[in-house]
């Protein structure tokens, strides 16, 4: 180990899963730009994840149904409360996406007390041996947190917020200054409801492994949308704020689907093998716009009917489109495109295509409209940016006025949206890294 590589401790064995876990629904370039993306400068951090992915993937794929520490006798390591994954779209679709750095740790442990090549060969790692040191650590922490006063304290946090350590969900004004905290394990894919007052959001309930839809009222209520071990997922409002439509795990992949508030069941809006969910509800209510995966690990934009009828492409090219969002008045969508080999965001014209600009010049995403139409945000890195925006003309593409950075967060950047702006442009739910 160099002088200069950060020791294991319990905060970088959590930074470690967290990219782990992101990393391992990609493969081949895919995911090395993952890791690239997610790591940083950080050349230490990057060869840690990419020595645990060499051991995932040169170990048994059995023995990642149970920590085979344990079963081969090694002793028990409790694990801490799961991270939230960096890019987790596709893996909140997929049960195995809980595969995480602990569990490549267990394999590696068990080749190696089974004396196999592939133990033989980790054991000879660098990154392996400083993970094998760390266990004592790990384990310790993990004690403290099963204390019985431990366990009183996170038992009794609001909808199960037991593993949110990693992530946060807040609501700020335009300076970036927190208004509300809502407490949510796991956050994923805020949306301010049409009127403002309230949000939908996906997190995991207390003591469930799989995401459900939730409802916070600004006024102080939170309830739970659904109660499903299906894994639902980016809400999206109904434009009269009366049905949520979301992503649910199905026989063949993530299907969409849609509620009403009110309860009920739900129905069936677009079913299919794959990876899809909704990113926007067009203001008409005719249709949702959805990110499909289309081979080759990368997903094109999709309009979907909420009448469930056929879906046709919007942005389906060689490059990835993703987080979809469409004007107030329908005439423009935004989206996110790494056609320039860089995240880029663009706006081009609905129904269809042909007027596009870009809109951001040195790298962002996930952009999102202000209700008028008239002010269009996104994220460069931690900054979140503001920029006018003159759509009223569809004949050729808008017209942009000067951006300007809004306020710095550590905004969680995935494949959706992670960030809504209510519809006076007055507030901004973030889920961001603690």
């Amino acid at each position: 180990m160099t002088r200069s590589t950060p020791p294991m401790t319990y905060e970088r064995w959590r930074a470690v899963d967290q990219i782990l876990q992101g990393a391992l629904i990609y493969t081949g370039d895919h995911r090395n730009e993952f890791v690239a993306r997610s790591c940083g400068n950080d050349t230490a951090l990057r060869g840690e994840v990419s020595s645990l992915l060499a051991a995932h993937d040169g170990t048994p794929a059995d023995f990642l149904e149970r920590p085979a520490i344990e079963e081969h006798g090694l002793g028990s390591v409790p694990a801490p409360a799961p991270a939230a994954p960096a890019i987790s779209d596709a893996a909140r679709a997929r049960p195995e996406r809980r595969v995480s750095a602990r569990f490549a740790l267990y394999t590696t442990a068990a080749a190696l007390g089974l004396g196999t090549v592939a133990g033989w060969n980790l054991a000879h790692s660098a990154t392996i041996e400083r993970w094998r040191g760390t266990l004592n650590a790990i384990r310790q922490q993990a004690k403290a947190t099963d204390s019985p006063g431990a366990r009183a304290t996170l038992s009794a946090a609001p909808n199960g917020a037991t593993g949110a350590a990693d992530l946060s969900l807040v609501v700020v004004d335009r300076a970036g200054r927190v208004v509300r905290d809502i407490a949510a394990d796991r956050p994923w894919a805020p949306r301010f409801s049409p009127d403002g007052r309230s949000i939908a959001y996906g997190a995991f309930g207390n003591g469930r492994r799989t995401s459900d839809i939730w409802i916070t009222d600004l006024g102080g209520a939170t309830r739970r949308l659904t109660n499903e071990d299906a894994d639902s997922n980016h809400p999206q409002w109904s434009p009269d704020g009366g049905v949520v439509a979301y992503s649910v795990n199905g026989p063949r992949g993530a299907e969409v689907a849609e509620r009403s508030i009110g309860g009920g069941d739900a129905r069936m809006v677009a079913t299919g093998p794959g990876t899809r969910f909704p990113t926007d509800w067009l203001h008409d209510g005719s249709a949702l716009l959805v990110s499909e995966e289309a081979g080759s690990n990368r997903l094109d934009i999709l309009v979907q009917p909420t009448d469930g009828s056929a879906a046709r492409r919007y942005a389906a090219t060689g490059a990835q489109e993703t987080a979809g969002r469409v004007s107030p008045h329908v005439h423009w969508v935004a989206y996110t495109s790494n056609e320039s080999g860089r995240d880029e965001v663009y706006v081009d014209s609905y129904p269809r295509p042909g007027n596009r600009v870009m809109v951001s010049r040195s790298g962002g995403g996930d952009p999102v409209w202000r209700s008028d139409g008239r002010e269009l945000y996104y994220w460069s890195g931690d900054a979140l940016i503001g920029v006018p925006i003159d759509g009223s003309r569809t004949d050729r593409p808008p017209v942009l006025g000067a951006e300007r950075v809004l306020f710095h967060s550590a905004y969680e950047r995935s494949l959706n949206s992670m960030y809504d702006v209510s519809p006076d442009g007055e507030r901004i739910v973030i889920v961001r890294r603690r």
